[in-house]
C-alpha cells in the first residue's frame, strides 16, 4: 500500500483498526484490498433492496457493511450504515431515507477511493 493518505478527513481510522486487528499490518493491507475489489457494486446491491421494498434484505446489508466499515476503521461509513441498518428495520418509513442514502452514498465512495489509493499505515 501506498502511504499516500493520512491525518484529517481520511476516511479510515488507522489506529484504531490496527489496535482491533493485532497492529497486523499485512491483514489490514489484505482487508482494505478486499474492500476496495470486493465492495464497488455494494451501494447498487442496497439501493436495489431500498427501490424493492426489500427491508431485511437492505438491512441486512447496512448491517454487513456497518461490521466491516468497523474492522477497517472506516468510522463516517460504520455511522452511515448505521443509520441506514435503523431506517431499513423500521420499515423504511422514514423521511430521512434519502437523505440517508446519499450520505451512505458518499461515505462508502470516499472510503472506496481512499481504500484503492492507499492508506498511511504510520
Amino acid at each position: 500500500m501506498s502511504d499516500n493518505i493520512s491525518g484529517t478527513g481520511s476516511a479510515f481510522n488507522v489506529k484504531d483498526a490496527m489496535g482491533r486487528l493485532g497492529n497486523n499490518k499485512k491483514l489490514y493491507e489484505k482487508l482494505l484490498g478486499r474492500f476496495s475489489a470486493e465492495y464497488a457494486d455494494f451501494y447498487g446491491k442496497l439501493r436495489a433492496a431500498v427501490d424493492g421494498n426489500d427491508w431485511e434484505n437492505a438491512s441486512a446489508l447496512a448491517h454487513t457493511m456497518k461490521g466491516l466499515a468497523g474492522n477497517l476503521g472506516a468510522d463516517a461509513l460504520y455511522a452511515a450504515s448505521l443509520a441506514v441498518e435503523t431506517i431499513c428495520k423500521a420499515g423504511g418509513a422514514s423521511p430521512e431515507l434519502e437523505g440517508t442514502m446519499e450520505s451512505f452514498s458518499g461515505e462508502l465512495n470516499r472510503a472506496l477511493d481512499e481504500a484503492r489509493a492507499g492508506v498511511n499505515m504510520g
